[in-house]
């Protein structure tokens, strides 16, 4: 899945997508709750 991954964020190398896969959940989370808040609200995040 990680091609398609790097395909739709855009990226050439799936090794620039990589990390998406290993970043920590809390950030994840966080990057998650600042996209849902900007998408429901169109606030910057």
């Amino acid at each position: 899945m990680l091609p398609r991954l790097s395909t739709y964020l855009g990226h050439v190398k799936p090794k620039d997508t990589y990390w998406y896969l290993s970043a920590a959940p809390e950030l994840l989370a966080l990057a998650g709750e600042r996209l849902e808040r900007h998408l429901d609200t169109g606030e910057a995040a």
